[in-house]
């Protein structure tokens, strides 16, 4: 049996107040349309369509969060969900099953859904709801019971009479259906007063065939949805909760989770430390016995076992085992540090290569650099890569001393073990094992 997913993501999500379509709207590094896809391909199901409006169709921020393989359907006009499912009809021809999702419920677990497709499978089921029990159900889809516990119908609140509008069994808008069954009954969904055509309204067809079923979550959390920003807020800080606690369970230290932000697909080894007010955006894989002082920033970059980064900003860069960066300082743009390399406090590194062993001090600026091995680079150095127009490269061999204070003008080249003394602009190659000073910088080593 195959099984396809359909993720409906059309909808404008005017309550969100923004401009930005609801389902780009990011909880945990990730947008709303791309944690679905997550939860879907951890249900196991490898094909997936997401149907979208035309006017996001081509748009970079549609496709960044979505995972490889994931097709792309259009909604011409914005008719409801029943009309929106119709768009993906032929992408999902060959399946047998089809899961379908809406872009804003996004705590529902992928075991769960998983639960849901084997009992709909096993149960010969035309159709299966996930539902939950909520605290709160205001505002919500009720599903309706049949004496057998199958669920008859699924109405609105101002649909629902007055013994339903007590009960708490949501629906998650999370469905299964026999792909074979399904489109037929999409085309005799009536329009609703609104002119949109609802697909909960094939639930009750399913059940007058006695081939209707639901799978009942009763943490509540599963049923929260996002048609706001306040409610975005909630679903924001229960998914980092999980996540924390997914990478505790793991062997991570966290020392004050409330005031950790840790984004999903993220990899952290065990027994690193995450000190308080520190994000850790997705992309990120942090090794073993790594220690992350309070307020670091990271995001799409790899730390190596044992480093240590206290309170810097690491941006889509590379941290080698047992590296250190101090506080406030920035890795940028492909930044790498080998191991055992040393930032300062306050220095920033972009583009650059630091070899191992190597040190940057503090408030130096290496950028556009290749650094050689167990090289010392004093304070306040700067490498001078823009000439107004172009960037150009800086080339530091091995065992080179950098007085504090050096303007190393690119494009240059320091030789193995050359010196520069403190305050030299250095305009010109220097030659291996050389020693220069002065403005501009001379060789000074014969003196």
């Amino acid at each position: 049996m195959t099984t396809a997913g359909i993720i409906l993501a059309a909808g404008k999500g005017t309550r969100m107040k923004s401009n930005l379509p609801k389902m780009l709207h990011k909880v945990a590094g990730v947008a709303l349309v791309g944690h679905v896809v997550r939860i879907m391909r951890i249900a196991g199901i490898e094909d997936i369509n997401v149907v979208v409006s035309s006017d996001i169709a081509d748009s970079a921020e549609l496709h960044e969060p979505l995972l490889p393989g994931v097709r792309i359907s259009v909604q011409a006009e914005q008719l409801g969900t029943a009309d929106a499912l119709q768009a993906a009809r032929s992408a999902v021809a060959s399946a047998d099953t089809i899961v379908v999702a809406p872009a804003d419920m996004i705590l529902v677990a992928g075991e769960l859904v998983r639960q849901m497709i084997d009992q709909h499978i096993s149960s010969d089921s035309l159709a299966t709801v996930l539902g939950a029990r909520v605290d709160d159900p205001a505002g919500m889809g009720r599903i309706q019971l049949d004496d057998s516990g199958r669920p008859s119908a699924i109405l609105e609140e101002h649909e629902a009479g007055e013994q339903l509008l007590h009960s708490k069994l949501i629906n998650t808008a999370w469905y299964c259906f026999d792909n074979r069954w399904i489109w037929d009954e999409l085309d005799k969904v009536n329009a609703a007063d609104t002119g949109e055509f609802y697909l909960p309204r094939v639930i009750a067809a399913a059940a007058s065939e006695d081939r209707s079923g639901v799978v009942v979550s009763n943490d509540p959390d599963t049923g929260l949805g996002v048609n706001d920003r306040v409610q975005l807020s909630r679903v924001e800080s229960i998914m980092r909760k999980r996540t924390n606690e997914a990478h505790m369970a793991s062997g991570v230290t966290i020392s004050d989770p409330a005031a950790t932000y840790i984004d999903i697909d993220v990899e952290i080894g065990a027994d690193t430390t995450v000190g308080p007010g520190s994000h850790i955006g997705t992309q990120s894989i942090i090794g073993s016995g790594v220690v992350i002082g309070p307020n670091t920033q990271i995001t799409g970059s790899r730390v190596g076992d044992n480093a240590i980064i206290d309170g810097a900003r690491v941006f889509d860069s590379i941290v080698g085992e047992g590296a250190s960066v101090g506080s406030n300082a920035l890795l940028r743009h492909g930044a790498e540090l080998k191991p055992r390399s040393k930032i300062g406090n306050l220095a920033e590194i972009k583009n650059s290569v630091i070899g191992s062993g190597s040190s940057v001090s503090h408030f130096s600026y290496v950028g556009d650099t290749v650094v050689g091995e167990n090289v010392n680079i004093g304070a306040g150095t700067i490498t001078c890569n823009y000439d107004g127009k172009d960037k150009h490269r800086t080339v530091i061999k091995d065992d080179v001393l950098i007085g504090s204070s050096t303007m190393l003008i690119a494009p240059v080249t320091i030789g193995k073990a050359a010196r520069t003394g403190a305050g030299s602009v250095v305009r010109s190659d220097v030659m291996a094992g050389d020693t220069v000073a002065g403005v501009p910088a001379k060789s000074i080593k014969s003196k």
